[in-house]
């Protein structure tokens, strides 16, 4: 896997591993509810996802690479409208893959 570019090994682990999508919506949508903020860290979110993932899993390879955090900011903010704008984004090869995607492909 590792001859793939990193938009390839999102989207193969993003397939492989819905829940930690799942997670982090559950985490920014109780971040909103909680402290009324809109605005969060996605490393805030994927921290606090790992730790929890990570407590319930039997699996001894568990990870979760830091590089699928840009993809999946930009992938919760196009699919959650609620949490259209939760993330300050700098400039990443994530932009260019989510233009034009179909976003129910990834979900």
């Amino acid at each position: 896997m590792s001859d793939l570019s990193n938009i390839a090994k999102f989207e193969l682990f993003h397939a492989a591993n819905p829940r930690i999508y799942d997670t982090l919506v559950d985490l920014a949508h109780e971040w909103v509810a909680k402290t009324g903020r809109h605005k969060v860290g996605i490393a805030s979110l994927f921290e606090v996802a790992r730790w929890q993932i990570s407590m319930t899993t039997t699996d001894p390879d568990y990870k979760i690479c830091n590089t699928h955090r840009a993809f999946y900011a930009r992938l919760i903010m196009a699919q959650e409208p609620d949490l259209a704008d939760l993330f300050e984004l700098r400039e990443s090869e994530a932009d260019k893959w989510i233009t034009g995607r179909d976003y129910a492909l990834f979900y």
